[in-house]
This record gives structure tokens, C-alpha cells and sequence, in this order.
């Protein structure tokens, strides 16, 4: 599937008390946690969808001055150069988006990974240095890119580029051979987002994980947590995940949303 690449933007703010145009409502009233990110008790979380490729906007800190050593190597070792930018713009987002929730300066913000739980390297999920209870999720295929947020417990986001209908029914035994009805893509998206929030990431086969829908809509394995489908204006497949997650807010792609500066 598409590598992992994500988030993006010059953020509006990111704890609003309700939903602006181009966000989705959430169960519940939102309060401002002190860092400013909304939580009904810390079940939900922030999701926002942005368009890599967008015109630039004119003002703030471009990519490179707010990314870190390594975030600047590894973009320098993609060989498109387009790869490069949109790799840099993700993370740009993404501190942008913890900088609003925080307080603290973008260029400022630390994050290391958690061990792989295959091999031991250090490549896992994000982890925020000094973050308290905030968790981060990275998601991006081609020239989009979702973000996750969550206080309190951890989140997995996954986004891919549509494919048409059964374009990878070849992939079935390995993704979801349970469930004849669901396409592959929607059931990869599915549990890339479960297992991104717990942190097995692809080191579990999708193969042996078993979704079942629940008479809200949302899926679950019945052990590691809630999957939520968002739904967006862009031709992608989206979904996002956690234990005990209720429904998201969700800042769709739209003109409302501005653009990252690459």
C-alpha cells in the first residue's frame, strides 16, 4: 500500500468548543483541556485531512525551518523530489497542529519512536517528549496526509488514495479473507489504524484480525479497540481508531482548511 505519510497544515485553531464548516460534531459537548485541545473525558480525539499539493500559503515558517535533523535527513534521501516535499509538509502539519494544542513553539517539539516490535529498531509510532497525555498518529498516500490528536490514550489514523472497486481484491488472503462484502481497501484501512494504535503496526497480520460492526457503525475486534469511517469530500479511504474511542471531530479538506507552506 502507499507508504505511511502524514498530516499537514497552517492550523486554524485546534480546540474549538464547536464544529467549524468542514468539521463533523462529535458525541457530546467539547470543553478545553489546559492545552487546549477539546475532550469529552478524553474518549475522542482531533482529525483533520489536508491536501499536500495545495497552493502554498503566504505567511509562517516553511517546512525545513521548523522540522528537525532527522525529519530534514530523511526527506533528503527521497529520491522524487515531490516525495520530499509532501514528506516535509506532513511533519510541518503535524507540528503545527501539536504547537496550537500546546502552546509550545513548533520547531521546538521533540519526537522519537517507539521500538519496532518486530525487529527492535527504533521506527514505530510517534511519540511526543513531554507531551503529558497527548498522542499523536501520522497518516499519508500520495498528496494527502491525516492527523490525528488524542489527550488521555492512544490513536491511530490511516489514509489511502481511492483505488477503483476490487482493484486489489488480489490481496484478500492477506487482508481480510473474513469478510467477503467489505473491499480490501476500506478493511486495510480499517486495521492499519487499529494496529497503529496500539503500536503493532504491521508486525500482526491483518489476515488474523476479525472485525465485527457494531449497531453504531463503528468496528471492533472486540479486544483492541473502536474503528471509526470518516467520510470526506477528497477521493480517499479514511479511518481512525482507538480504545474506547467515541466519534471524532473531523476537519475535512475544503478551502475553509489552509494550506501548508512546503
Amino acid at each position: 500500500m502507499a507508504g505511511r505519510r502524514g498530516p499537514v497544515g497552517t492550523v486554524a485553531d485546534a480546540g474549538p468548543i464547536v464544529a467549524r464548516p468542514g468539521e463533523r460534531q462529535v458525541n457530546g459537548p467539547w470543553v478545553r483541556d489546559r492545552r487546549g485541545l477539546g475532550s469529552p473525558a478524553m474518549t475522542s480525539a482531533r482529525v483533520w485531512l489536508l491536501d499536500l499539493d495545495r497552493d502554498p500559503d503566504a505567511g509562517g515558517p516553511t517546512a525545513p525551518e521548523v522540522g528537525d535533523e532527522h525529519e530534514r535527513a530523511r526527506a533528503a534521501a527521497f529520491a522524487d523530489a515531490t516525495d520530499a516535499r509532501r514528506y516535509l509538509a506532513a511533519h510541518r502539519a503535524l507540528r503545527l497542529l501539536v504547537s496550537s494544542c500546546t502552546g509550545r513553539d513548533a520547531a521546538s517539539l521533540v519526537f522519537d519512536r517507539e521500538p519496532c516490535r518486530g525487529c527492535g529498531g527504533r521506527h514505530g509510532r510517534p511519540v511526543l517528549r513531554t507531551a503529558d497525555d497527548l498522542h499523536v498518529s501520522l497518516s499519508r498516500s500520495g498528496r494527502w496526509a491525516a492527523v490525528a490528536l488524542r489527550t488521555g490514550a492512544a490513536v491511530g489514523v490511516d489514509v489511502e488514495r481511492a483505488r477503483p472497486a476490487g482493484a486489489l481484491e488480489h490481496l484478500r488472503p492477506d487482508v481480510s479473507p473474513e469478510d467477503v462484502d467489505v473491499d480490501v481497501l476500506r478493511a486495510w484501512v480499517r486495521k492499519e489504524a487499529l494496529l497503529k494504535s496500539t503500536g503493532e503496526g504491521l508486525t500482526t497480520a491483518m489476515s488474523t484480525i476479525r472485525l465485527s460492526r457494531r449497531p453504531d457503525g463503528t468496528r471492533t475486534d472486540g479486544r483492541r479497540g473502536t474503528v471509526h469511517d470518516l467520510e470526506s469530500v477528497a477521493d480517499v479511504v479514511l479511518a481512525v481508531a482507538g480504545d474506547g474511542l467515541s466519534r471524532p471531530v473531523f476537519t475535512d479538506a475544503s478551502p475553509d482548511v489552509l494550506s501548508v507552506r512546503p
